[in-house]
């Protein structure tokens, strides 16, 4: 067996068929599933806003973020221009100042550090665990000091953290919790939704997300009223009434178009992740065993949403591999290159405490994600596992 938490076993236990093409063209990512089914609506809903003369919130905004609020178990939601902004804002309304401390793990997308950074606060890397990429609580214990003030947790690639681990955590250390939610909205753990259950919350709507747009847009959401009013000056440069401005916010509204556009898909999102949930399982059935293969944690007693579906290329195979599925005209991509702490732009600003984060920095040289998007086929995930499986058999 191989490291825990990973499914490897000697032999290959699943055989797929022989395909009778030569090739299938399997693209990474594509919106089809999710935007065709809805042009009509679509049409008609940018008509009706073009129509209207009214492009800056509104009616077609809030109602979004009521039905949004709603679904994900949330109090209040803000609609703003990006998942990016939506963190920003989320650190920004809990009062993160220059000079503060925010726990973060070091293996993410840029905007969970960056949006710390650009407050003056300072990015206090944090190791993840290798099964299932998530924050180490273990390794954050060692790196609170008096300066920290929050932790970022990111449900990556559709995960959840375990919220009542991670709530015990920050009540002990009296740190308010920032959820990166931007990888895994619907997800679940301990029964509870991610975004809902955090000091803040931020989402993203970018068009690869599992509500994906038309463009960019986010979401933050909170339980908290009072965290609700400030979020809603801020989006809007600070400012409760017109040519008032009680904080040094910016423009980060959403767009009109652009929420009512995300509305229409709002309620279609379930089925999504439920096709993408049922392409993991494919992939998890048939690429067990390979040895040199980790294939990511699925949690019997969570809800894995399946933003991505990221391995483990062991021995240093994996660049081998990624030019190999190229080849075969088989998208995939690299989640992520490098660590946080490793980013030049970084490098000065951020603190490690003397202690690295050492698993992070293995996972940049292993991760690999394939194709997992709603609209795959049953045939093109075969394909690509058969591409996998001759790959290693050859080698």
């Amino acid at each position: 067996m191989g490291p825990k938490g990973f499914r490897q076993k000697m032999f290959l236990t699943h055989p797929l068929p022989v395909f009778k093409v030569p090739m299938m063209k399997v693209p990474l990512f594509c919106p089809d599933y999710t935007n065709q089914p809805h042009l009509e609506a679509f049409n008609k809903v940018c008509q009706s806003i073009i129509q209207s003369g009214k492009y800056i919130l509104g009616e077609a905004v809030e109602q979004f973020e009521h039905q949004f609020a709603d679904q994900n178990h949330c109090k209040y939601a803000v609609g703003v221009s990006s998942g990016t902004d939506a963190l920003l804002i989320a650190l920004q309304a809990l009062g993160i100042q220059p000079n503060d401390e925010v726990l973060c793990p070091s293996f993410t997308f840029f905007a969970s550090a960056s949006t710390i950074a650009r407050l003056g606060a300072q990015p206090v890397w944090v190791d993840v665990h290798t099964n299932n990429y998530l924050i180490d609580l273990a390794d954050a214990e060692k790196k609170v000091s008096s300066r920290t003030k929050a932790i970022v947790v990111v449900h990556l690639f559709g995960q959840s953290c375990e919220p009542n681990e991670v709530k015990a955590f920050a009540q002990r250390h009296h740190l308010k919790i920032i959820e990166d939610v931007a990888q895994a909205q619907g997800a679940k753990s301990q029964n509870l939704l991610t975004g809902s259950w955090g000091d803040v919350a931020a989402f993203s709507f970018f068009p690869t997300k599992n509500l994906g747009g038309f463009g960019d847009a986010g979401m933050v959401t909170t339980q908290d009223t009072a965290l609700f009013e400030k979020i809603k000056c801020l989006r809007v440069h600070g400012s409760h009434v017109t040519y008032e401005h009680l904080y040094l916010g910016g423009n980060f509204r959403i767009d009109t178009l652009q929420a009512a556009l995300l509305a229409i898909k709002l309620p279609y999102v379930d089925e999504a992740i439920s096709k993408r949930r049922a392409n993991a399982e494919r992939y998890l059935s048939a690429l067990q065993g390979i040895d040199s293969l980790c294939l990511p944690n699925n949690p019997s007693d969570g809800y894995h949403t399946w933003n991505q579906f990221t391995v483990r290329v062991l021995n240093r195979k994996r660049d081998e591999l990624k030019a190999f599925l190229a080849q075969q005209a088989i998208g995939s991509a690299i989640y992520y290159p490098k660590t946080l702490d490793q980013q030049p732009s970084l490098r000065s600003i951020s603190t490690d405490q003397g202690i690295p984060t050492a698993r992070a920095h293995q996972l940049t040289q292993e991760v690999l994600s394939l194709p997992i998007y709603p609209g795959l086929t049953t045939e093109q995930i075969d394909w690509v596992c058969r591409a996998i499986q001759n790959f290693f058999s050859a080698r």
